[in-house]
Formats: C-alpha cells, structure tokens, sequence
C-alpha cells in the first residue's frame, strides 16, 4: 500500500499545479459520524474540519473527531470516549475544468478516556498519515470524491483484538450537494479506524 501512495503522489507531481476554479479548498465543516461496532456498541459522536489555502495548489487541513460507545470488559460496562486530531499538509492539481487530484500528509493524535482496563477500544497514540483522492465537481449543485489512505499508528487496541489485522489502510467516498454559493451537505461512507463509518456533514466555504 505505501508502494502504491508513492507511486499515486508522483503521478500528481507532474500534474500541472493550475488551481481548479470550480473547487473551494478554504473551508469550515461540522459533521456526525457513525461507525460500527467491534466488541462495542455502535459508535457515535461528530467532526470538525478546517482547510485553509496556503498557496494556488497548496492547502493546511486540521481535524478534530470525537467518538463514544458502550465497552464490555470483566464483566464491566463503561461509556468510553475516543477522540482523534490531525494536522494536515495537502496539494491539489487540476486534471481537469472540474476534477481535482488531491493529496495529504500529516500528523495524527490519538486519545482515549481510560475507564476499563485492557478494553479493545480507546488508544494514546501517534504517528503520521496519507491520503489521495480525486474531486469531482460535475454539475453547479453536484460534487463527489473518493480517496484512499494509510496510517502509521499501532490501532492494536482500538479495534477488536480477537479480529485484528495489521492493515492501516482507509479509504471511502463522498457525495456532495450544493445548497448555494457556500453551503453545502455531505455524505461520506467509508473504512475507517474505528470500522465501517458514514459521516453527514454541513460545510461552509471561506
């Protein structure tokens, strides 16, 4: 998979770095998330993202994720709340009038509220992540992207243990739809961290 990041990401540097005029990457969002469970209960809880251009092809992406769910350990039931923070550096091309190739690379942080010992859900960790993807805005109201990505964090015990592959891979796909020259709705379904995950989320661009 690294192999394959690599290989996408000088791909993209030969793309000529001609900003897209149909595709805002100065943003604001809020969004819900949920995934499912693993040895837990479904897991809930929401999003902010904030983008901001750098430079024409260049652009400063920070998160903030916040999960919770009901883990079962020893005979015990806790509400443990996961939270997660990246701060990302990203490159956009233009492949053409309405479609992007993106890429990112950031560091990534980790905490988790420490209720029940030895449970599979909750980490403190760090490390760095990538992503590439592709943005597509094909009509005034419609936008898609899709993406894949890799993180270098040891998830051993923030998924199911018993299950637990040592894949750090994610990847998903989003659907866009412009309520007018700044609003917008999102749906984002995907593979991540914590499972299989869908994400609503309102954004607003700068």
């Amino acid at each position: 998979m690294k192999k394959i990041l690599l290989g996408m990401a000088l791909a993209a540097a030969s793309l000529g770095a001609t900003a897209n005029d149909k595709l805002n990457y100065s943003y604001t969002q809020f969004g819900l998330i949920h995934s499912a469970g693993e040895l837990t209960s479904d897991k809930s809880g929401y999003n902010f993202d904030i983008s901001l251009d750098w430079t024409d092809t260049f652009y400063i992406r920070t998160t903030y994720n916040t999960q919770s769910a009901d883990v079962w350990a020893s005979d015990q039931v806790a509400d443990v709340d996961a939270t997660e923070f990246s701060l990302n550096l990203g490159f956009h091309g233009a492949m053409t009038r309405s479609t992007d190739f993106f890429a990112e690379l950031g560091y990534l942080k980790q905490d988790a509220s420490d209720v029940i010992s030895q449970t599979t859900y909750g980490n403190d960790e760090d490390g760095f992540q990538a992503k590439l993807g592709l943005r597509n805005r094909w009509s005034a109201n419609w936008e898609y992207s899709i993406f894949a990505g890799y993180r270098d964090i040891d998830l051993s015990s923030y998924v199911d243990a018993a299950r637990y592959e040592d894949d750090d891979t994610i990847y998903g796909a989003e659907l866009r739809y412009y309520l007018g020259k700044s609003w917008s709705l999102g749906l984002t379904v995907g593979e991540e961290a914590t499972g299989e995950t869908a994400q609503l989320n309102i954004r607003f661009d700068l």
